[in-house]
């Protein structure tokens, strides 16, 4: 076991452990049809120093593993230094991307270095022209392909990340056959949500499923995941989770537990339960523990922060966790 994973065990063990994701810019090169941060002005990069800091910090509240994101975290001109600081304190650490063009050599060879776990790209259609109409990026499709070849040349993990939407929530596996093709070593799964969020304004089209649509693709995916012919990282308790929330909100057994076990953390180093609750807890640069205590929220559907909470409700999620980490090679 790697000194990371050490480090998520030892902290999940001991009841320390916490997740952040790190927004470290608004800016992105993708216009998608389902979000308008690409439409945020003024445009912000957070510090190097107070980044840098910033990461510290959270590590110092027991945070293990960080994926850092955006708008698009590629651009920002700090990323390697920001995964090789998650490095440095046995923090496991994913960066995302939508605009695969950016995964250049230079990055890539500049993340192996820094020994980032995990390249993100987001991955919605195998229809070339649908998906780069999505995303609004030419020639994306290939390039992700390209991307994800070259990353076998690095100790690199990639992760298809695929978000439920109107042209693929009735043909999921195909999709997955696609990703397992194009050499994609793990698969993650998206809700559609809506948000007014000031910071991420989720909505359109693109998403307006009906909940039977969305809950008859969730249980296609719990399917395909018992199988075990594609490393998908949702767990089935959890996606059964969000079909509970879809059905009846009140019956769901695991809440979320943004603000106290995962959290967002923005360009200005501020922290949120989630990307989409306007209450900010304080900056993560002044904070103490004290402000990490949060009710649990029953209030939406967003992945990352639902998928991660059923991590800590006691001892009937342990069972969870070892899913996760056994299914997915470890965390992610």
């Amino acid at each position: 076991m790697n000194p990371k994973h050490k480090h998520i065990l030892k902290t999940f063990l001991n009841g320390s452990m916490r997740l952040a994701e790190f927004a470290i810019t608004n800016v992105c090169i993708a216009k998608c049809s389902f979000c308008d941060i690409w439409k945020q002005r003024p445009r912000q990069f957070v510090d190097k120093e107070k980044g840098l800091l910033a990461i510290d910090k959270l590590a110092d509240f027991g945070v293990a593993h960080i994926t850092l994101t955006g708008g698009e975290p590629l651009i920002h001109p700090n990323i390697i230094d920001f995964a090789k600081k998650c490095t440095s304190r046995n923090i496991h650490n994913v960066v995302l991307d939508s605009a695969p063009s950016l995964i250049t050599e230079a990055i890539l060879d500049g993340l192996e270095e820094a020994r980032s776990d995990m390249i993100s790209i987001s991955f919605d259609s195998d229809d070339p022209k649908v998906f780069e109409e999505s995303r609004r990026i030419p020639n994306i499709l290939p390039d992700i392909e390209d991307a994800v070849k070259r990353m076998k040349r690095t100790k690199i993990k990639s992760m298809a990340s695929i978000l439920i939407w109107n042209n693929n929530h009735d043909r999921m596996e195909k999709l997955f056959i696609k990703a397992k093709d194009m050499g994609f070593d793990l698969i993650s799964v998206n809700y559609p949500t809506f948000s007014k969020s000031v910071l991420y304004p989720l909505g359109g089209e693109g998403i307006s499923l009906s909940r039977s649509s969305v809950i008859q693709s969730l249980q296609s995916i719990i399917e395909l995941k018992k199988q075990k012919k594609y490393t998908i990282i949702n767990s089935i308790a959890s996606m059964e989770n969000i079909i509970q929330y879809l059905t009846d909100p009140a019956t769901v057994r695991y809440a979320c537990l943004g603000g106290s076990r995962v959290m967002f953390v923005d360009w200005f180093c501020d922290v949120r339960p989630c990307m989409q609750l306007p209450q900010v807890l304080g900056n993560i640069l002044t904070m103490t523990k004290d402000d990490f205590a949060t009710e649990p929220c029953n209030r939406c559907n967003m992945s990352w922060y639902r998928d991660f909470s059923t991590f800590f409700h006691g001892v009937k999620s342990f069972p969870v966790y070892l899913e996760s980490v056994t299914s997915s090679k470890g965390l992610y």
